[in-house]
């Protein structure tokens, strides 16, 4: 698998109707990949539309909203081919993912995620490459793979999707900044796309982290903490929170109406020494609670149906085997 299979797989769509499409609660990584790589597709000769499943997030709709940019939401599959970015499963997708697992045209994965098995099987084109820590680094180097060039403002939204998925470069790799000096030169603005992605003062999430605080619960596992809580909304802010003051791996859960969602979170430290995987982690729970999940090492999720009293001790199982495992291997 290289970029070169990549991109042959997608001058094939020229002349078709591709619809690009991305998870649920699209953040800006998978809006602006999925912005633009539709725009590369048109201008390689396919009728593209961008898309996201059920809704987009807040700091997306900015960046839509600066640079002019509409996506459509769960749009009618009349379409040749369905191309899924910073997508590893059709769980992903939320309620939508049905119709898509379903359809019958082409269907390509472009992913920077843990590999999903089930996936790879119902796809015609499953490309992974886990190296990459955001979509858009991904597809920045997909287009100069391709012999494109990025105007401005694509570049710019390609470098905001960089810079959420690197936490402002803190889970950058030294790959990322050779990216990012290459969508400089091509005019992206990173004083715009830093000020676009500054939030505003939100009273709702400070609410959220102190009721987090106060139902959380620490357990230490073989010499490692970990926090497990339930909020309502912001869980993927507050397992970063619960890290960033100590916690070795942060699990911060919602139910709603037997629906579940788990946002994961762990220090680089703790990845590197155990080796494990949340987004491993996060699959294999949502398979228990028939749902879905993925993620990278140190960020994951996963939702799915059940009690949450069951999903934090199937969590904590699933986290002592493989802790045991690790243990047993010192």
């Amino acid at each position: 698998m290289s970029m070169m299979e990549v991109a042959e797989a997608l001058r094939s769509l020229s002349g078709k109707r591709a619809l690009v499409l991305c998870h649920h609660f699209a953040d800006p990584d998978g809006v602006a990949s999925t912005v633009v790589l539709s725009e590369v597709l048109s201008t390689l000769g396919a009728k593209s539309v961008a898309a996201v499943a059920d809704d987009i997030s807040l700091p997306a709709r900015q960046i839509l909203e600066y640079f002019g940019r509409k996506v459509e939401i769960n749009p009618e599959l009349d379409f040749d081919a369905i191309v899924l970015v910073d997508t590893s499963s059709f769980g992903h997708l939320g309620s939508f993912g049905e119709k898509v697992e379903k359809f019958q045209g082409l269907k390509i994965v472009i992913d920077h995620h843990r590999p999903n098995e089930e996936t790879r099987k119902a796809v015609d084109f499953h490309f992974v490459f886990e190296e990459y820590i955001s979509e858009c680094e991904l597809l920045a180097d997909l287009v100069k793979e391709m012999g494109l060039k990025l105007t401005p403002e694509q570049a710019s939204m390609l470098l905001a999707g960089i810079l959420t998925d690197t936490a402002h470069f803190r889970l950058a790799k030294p790959k990322t900044f050779l990216v990012v000096s290459e969508l400089l030169k091509a005019g992206a603005d990173y004083q715009k796309v830093v000020e676009l992605l500054r939030p505003p003062e939100d009273k709702s999430k400070r609410v959220a982290v102190l009721k987090a605080i106060e139902r959380s619960e620490v357990k230490r596992i073989h010499g490692f903490h970990f926090i497990f809580s339930e909020v309502g909304a912001f869980e993927g802010d507050v397992a970063s929170i619960f890290v960033k003051i100590g916690a070795d791996a942060a699990f911060v859960a919602s139910e709603d109406k037997g629906k579940l969602r788990m946002s994961m979170r762990a220090s680089e430290q703790f990845i590197e020494e155990t080796k494990i995987h949340l987004g491993e982690v996060a699959e294999e729970l949502g398979k228990i609670f028939n749902g879905s999940g993925g993620g990278h090492p140190g960020a994951a999720s996963m939702m799915g149906e059940g009690r949450l009293k069951d999903l934090k001790r199937n969590l904590f199982n699933l986290l002592q085997k493989k802790l045991a495992r690790y243990a047993l291997g010192k």
